[in-house]
């Protein structure tokens, strides 16, 4: 009996554990994706909370940790053009999805992308 009890909690911490987490979804506000990456990364990762307007210039970023920068776009070609004015350095990677894009570097990149979907790119 104790046994099926622990099964059922570990389970169920499981299950919550991933709730908010969309794969490839379309994010409606900087903040829902900046929570939907804290929870794919972990570690205690946490994102800022301040982000500049999307619609003054395109696009809009929030820092997340140390190193994670997670960014959401009005146009798919303001997306490509914040890439190319910002190469990755050596060991970061991009997540692209829908509307969003992250820099981070790898491990965390590569933790994101299996949790949020999109594409792992290296440029």
């Amino acid at each position: 009996m104790k046994r099926h009890l622990v099964v059922v909690t570990v389970v169920a911490g499981m299950a919550l554990a991933g709730c908010g987490v969309t794969k490839d979804a379309e994010y409606k506000d900087i903040s829902e994706l900046g929570k939907a990456y804290e929870q794919a990364v972990g570690d205690g990762v946490k994102c800022s909370g301040t982000a500049p307007n999307i619609e003054k210039n395109g696009w809009t970023q929030d820092q997340c940790g140390p190193t994670g920068i997670v960014m959401m776009f009005t146009s798919d070609a303001k997306r490509e053009e914040i890439k190319q004015k910002n190469p990755l350095k050596a060991g970061r990677r991009w997540v692209q999805g829908k509307n969003w894009l992250i820099a981070a570097d790898q491990y965390q990149a590569e933790k994101a992308q299996s949790a949020l979907g999109g594409q792992l790119l290296t440029s």
